[in-house]
């Protein structure tokens, strides 16, 4: 049995890691494609063999063979579009952030929750092969207490050569910081098993017509269990690292190059033993990330992230955001 996804939305990102991911997971199949503007949809469902094409969203929820959207839409469209869907009693996969506002992301877990439905975020990094390996190994206590922890998400193009709709700070909620920085930070949550405790941050805070959202973060975080945390994300920069790096107390390992969309990277381990160096060849991440969520969706369970990791991102990066703007280091409450 598999889970029939319609696609909300129809740029790069459906096209180029949706439609493949869908294609290539296990019990998953895309049967629908939602886009305001119908000739768009017409066009994606038949560039990409989906077999039903949409103009309007309630249209595709009375679709009995809709089990899940799979929200690839502007931010400031999340909400209401994850609520139609969980008022229908579809499962809710939404790319992140979840929302644009803290309101609106705990508005989409409470309607999900009281519907009864699946809400998972996009957090791909989540099922890399060596990112799941750091994780292990510090959840096994095999590099000793972490003492510093660090993530890099950075960009080498500029920001005008994204989507017009991510520079309007209304639609968007942020810049780099919804771009990559809040992949960064649940990465560290998810690897760190721990929730972050305060930040303090710095951005460019540039006002410039060309580039109204923010380009380049600078952030310290302190978690729970007392671990230090340091976030890079700008563009453009010349080649960045792009790399997880945890110091233990007893050993250090380095995820090089592996914090990006595609599943690459390289796993340097120093004082332990790690069981993967490389990424297994055909590895696709969203593919994971898609057959994760359908799983969770039949044994009835949370997704890994689900929609509770959301929300505590819209959290975090509030407060980063916060902190940034004034200068003073801020104190995060949890999510739940």
């Amino acid at each position: 049995m598999a889970l029939g996804f319609a696609i909300l939305g129809t740029g790069r990102f459906a096209a180029g890691r949706i439609m493949p991911a869908l294609i290539r997971a296990q019990g998953c199949k895309p049967v629908a494609v939602v886009s305001r503007d119908r000739g768009r949809a017409e066009a994606f469902a038949a560039d990409h063999g989906v077999p039903r094409a949409y103009d309007t969203l309630a249209a595709a929820l009375a679709d009995p063979r809709v089990d899940a959207v799979w929200i690839a839409t502007p931010n400031d469209r999340h909400r209401p579009e994850a609520e139609a869907a969980a008022r229908a009693r579809k499962h809710v996969l939404c790319e992140k952030p979840l929302a644009t506002t803290v309101t609106d992301a705990r508005a989409i877990v409470e309607v999900c929750q009281r519907a009864g439905v699946a809400l998972g975020t996009g957090f791909h990094l989540r099922h890399h092969p060596l990112l799941r390996e750091a994780r292990r190994l510090a959840g096994e206590g095999a590099i000793g207490p972490v003492q510093l922890a660090a993530v890099e998400w950075s960009l080498d193009t500029p920001i005008n050569d994204s989507a017009p709709w991510r520079r309007d700070f209304a639609v968007s909620g942020g810049g780099i910081g919804t771009g990559t920085g809040i992949h960064g930070i649940d990465l560290l949550r998810y690897v760190l098993e721990d929730e972050v405790a305060a930040v303090s941050a710095f951005t460019d805070a540039t006002t410039s017509p060309a580039a109204p959202v923010e380009t380049q973060i600078v952030a310290d975080l302190r978690f729970r269990r007392g671990t230090l945390a340091t976030l890079r994300a700008m563009r453009p920069v010349y080649a960045p690292a792009n790399s997880l790096e945890l110091l233990g107390s007893r050993a250090s390992l380095v995820a090089r190059g592996a914090i990006e969309e595609a599943a690459r990277g390289r796993l340097e381990v120093q004082g332990a033993d790690a069981r993967l160096a490389g990424v297994p060849a055909g590895t696709d991440l969203y593919a994971l990330q898609a057959q994760a969520f359908a799983e969770a969706v039949y044994r009835g369970d949370e997704p890994n992230a689900s929609g509770w990791d959301g929300l505590a991102l819209v959290i975090i990066l509030t407060a980063l955001y916060e902190s940034a703007r004034t200068g003073r280091t801020v104190e995060i409450a949890t999510a739940r």
